[in-house]
Formats: C-alpha cells, structure tokens, sequence
C-alpha cells in the first residue's frame, strides 16, 4: 500500500484485501454503499468534533440535522430510499441529557421529513465527541458509479461550492446576512432523495458530492472506466459562490472542484428530459479513455483529485 497516496490508495488496498465472496452481497466496496441482492443497501459514516463539525457554530439540532442527512445522501446516490438509521455516540464527560435531546430533535426532523425509523445503535465513553451513523435503505435496482458510458452527460443537481462558502462564513464570523443559502447550506443539508427517485429512470452512474466536484468525478471515471470531461462554461455558479469568490480573490472554478459536502447528486445519463421543478445542470461528457478532464476556452486539461482528504 502506498501510504502517500491517503484515502483512496487505503480503499483499493482493503478492497484488494477483502473481495466479495459472499452470493448475499451484490457490491461491496466502491460505491457509495454496499447492496444486498435483496435490495437493501446500506452505508455508514462516522462524524468527530474538530474533525467533521465545530460546536462553535453548530446547535446540537443542526448537528443532529446536518449529520442525518450526509447520513442519507449515500443512499440517494443509490437511488434507495431510506428504511432506517443506527445511531452510535461516543460522548465525552460535557456532552448532558439536554445536548443528546437537542441532537435527537434534529434527528427526529430528518425521519419525518423522509420516512424511516431509527432503530438502534450504541453509546460509549470517549475521549472526543461524535457518532456513527449506519443508513439502511432499500432500492428495486441501485444506481452505481459504474455505469458510465462512452458518448452520455455527465449531470449535477444544483449548485456546488454554496456549503463551503458557508462553512468559511460560520468559522471566520464574515457577514452572514449575505450568505443566508450557504450558510443554510451548511448547517441544514438536503439529501436528494427525490431528485434521485426521478433521476434513477434515466442514470447511468450517480455519486453525492460529499468529497468535491474533482474527487467524485475522479470515483466515477475509475468506476466506470471511462473519460470524463467537465465542461469549465457549463458549471453554474451561484451569486453567493462568485461574490465569495471576488472577495477572496479565488478562481470560482477551482474552488468549485475542490469544495465538499454540498451532498449533490453527481450522475451520467444517456438523455434526461427538462422537469422545471428540479435543478439540474448538464455539466460535462463521458468519452474512451481515463481519467478526469476540465475542458477551457475548448482546450482539456487532467485534472487531480483536489477535494477533501478523509486522511489529512
């Protein structure tokens, strides 16, 4: 294994380690979860204090909120919907009843608005403060990321970048009046849960954009083996993003394919028909060959996987 090479090198080096050798289990690692060959899938992610939040901005509520629904996006870019979630807490000595009432509160939120239960878990003593989260879902036929093929669209559901906009605004105290959807953004993600329940008629590949626009189109292209070219004119910036952006004099496009946790749907399709209800932004193509390109002014260029690290 290399151990420059951080978080996907670690995945290829388990994967290799441990294939499936289970007739139960459809996909294993890869994906965004695993699937049984009865239709349920599952995804677990864990989230730390200093880590993955800052209780210097976040209520419990939103915490509860925003972790539940990251939770929920793997199953949306399976195009599953939720049937339950585990919950385990590792709670350090200042975390009392009325911080884990107020973190359930926004957990609770999550399971009316889509519908599952939450069903179990576990609580340990630790030294830093945090939960795992276990989402089981249930889909006829999941959407993978490997089915991307020569001569598709490559496709994003709304913005991208509004979350880390928002995440700088929260940590560094600037002026949240006018950043209100980032910030919103931040604290209060929405799976797209829906968007994926009409997407799936028509998806080849999907992904959430949990790591940044680089990284999970780079997962898509080694999945599907395949080229794929994003298009520099065709990604919408949103007003927030841009003014940001200006402000901190950085290239609204880089900093696009590097920001995370914006839990869009990322997806390529043969064809897919205009529904105005829905935002989604046909944002590049899928060629022959490897590899991830950003294409300006009509010349290409490869592109690294410049999202966020789990292992930094």
């Amino acid at each position: 294994m290399d151990k420059n090479k951080g978080e996907l090198s670690l995945i290829r080096f388990i994967r290799k380690r441990f294939p499936i050798r289970r007739k139960e289990i459809l996909k294993g690692i890869g994906d965004d979860a695993m699937v049984f060959q009865n239709g349920f899938v599952v995804s677990t992610d864990s989230f730390f204090e200093n880590i993955h939040f800052d209780l210097k901005y976040f209520s419990m509520y939103a915490l509860g909120y925003h972790t539940m629904a990251a939770s929920l996006s793997d199953l949306a870019a399976m195009g599953a919907l939720p049937v339950c979630c585990l919950v385990s807490l590792h709670l350090t000595k200042n975390i009392g009843v009325k911080e884990i009432e107020q973190l359930y509160n926004g957990f609770e939120k999550m399971a009316k608005k889509y519908e599952f239960d939450i069903a179990g878990g576990d609580i340990v003593t630790s030294p830093g403060f945090g939960m795992t989260m276990t989402v089981i879902g249930r889909a006829r036929k999941s959407l993978m990321r490997s089915g991307a093929k020569p001569g598709q669209a490559l496709f994003i559901t709304n913005f991208l970048g509004l979350a880390e906009v928002g995440r700088s605004v929260l940590k560094y105290n600037l002026p949240q009046k006018e950043y209100q959807d980032a910030v919103s953004k931040h604290l209060f993600p929405e799976p797209r849960i829906a968007e994926a329940q009409f997407i799936k008629q028509y998806a080849t590949s999907c992904i959430d954009t949990s790591d940044g626009l680089s990284t999970d189109a780079i997962h898509l292209a080694e999945e599907s083996r395949v080229k794929i070219v994003i298009d520099s004119e065709h990604i919408p910036i949103h007003s927030e993003v841009g003014e940001f952006c200006s402000i901190k004099k950085i290239d609204p496009l880089q900093f696009i394919l590097s920001a995370g946790e914006d839990f869009e749907l990322l997806f390529t399709a043969r064809r897919l028909p205009k529904i105005s209800r829905l935002k989604i932004f046909k944002i590049g193509r899928v060629m022959k060959g490897r590899g991830v390109y950003i294409s300006v002014r009509g010349k290409e260029k490869r592109i690294e996987a410049t999202g966020y690290e789990h292992l930094l």
